[in-house]
């Protein structure tokens, strides 16, 4: 299944343009949000590789049907974050990075994301405070401690699994999921527009994932 890559996002030292991403300044959220008599909620999707998911999106059936561009999120572990708050920085090769994730935020998607990694980097700030010194860089731990955090970046990706959730209710609906590997609910949506097409005499959409 083709899909939109993303840039990559990761620490960079290059300095740019700093770009903040703040929950009061997402117009495009604003602006579809408006459609439906309030502020559109913030969305963040766990899946089984390891992989977060963040989208605004006007309930969780639409966040998972709007992360599709991306992956297959369905069955995945959903919850509403509290904000939105991202510092996003541009590096010498034109790629987004990310450089910082707000202080309420970070706690809520380790939580509920990473916990595993999350109780390894505690256990590992406990020692370092048990032995009366200042938390270090990450590149000067010690190599015990080092994997002991790899290890919980391992587990991690192996924690997760995918929840069965209901299948197309055509054989045909049926087979487009398993060759497409999309949401059920983006599958009915695709019948209901086939069938209104049928019934139009219009030419029936072939793509789930396209919003007709």
């Amino acid at each position: 299944m083709s899909r939109t890559s993303a840039g990559s996002v990761s620490g960079s030292s290059s300095r740019s343009t700093l770009v903040l991403v703040q929950q009061d300044m997402m117009t495009v959220a604003d602006v579809v949000a408006e459609e439906y008599g309030g502020r559109m909620p913030v969305f963040a999707v766990r899946n089984v590789d390891g992989q977060l998911g963040i989208v605004a999106a006007r309930n969780k059936v639409d966040a998972v049907e709007r992360l599709d561009e991306f992956a297959n999120f369905e069955g995945c572990p959903i919850r509403e974050l509290p904000e939105l708050l991202l510092l996003l920085d541009v590096d010498d090769e034109g790629e987004f990075t990310l450089e910082q994730i707000g202080g309420e935020m970070d706690e809520v998607v380790r939580t509920f994301a990473y916990p595993l990694v999350k109780q390894a980097l505690a256990d590992v700030l406990d020692e370092e405070e048990a032995g009366e010194r200042d938390p270090v860089d990450r590149g000067e731990r010690a190599p015990a401690q080092q994997e002991r955090i790899r290890k919980a970046v391992d587990a991690e990706r192996e924690r997760v699994r995918r929840k069965r959730t209901v299948e197309p209710r055509t054989e045909r609906g049926r087979e487009v999921k398993r060759q497409l590997d999309v949401p059920t609910s983006l599958v009915r949506k695709h019948e209901r527009w086939v069938a209104q097409a049928i019934l139009d005499g219009k030419e029936v959409p072939k793509d789930p994932r396209k919003r007709h």
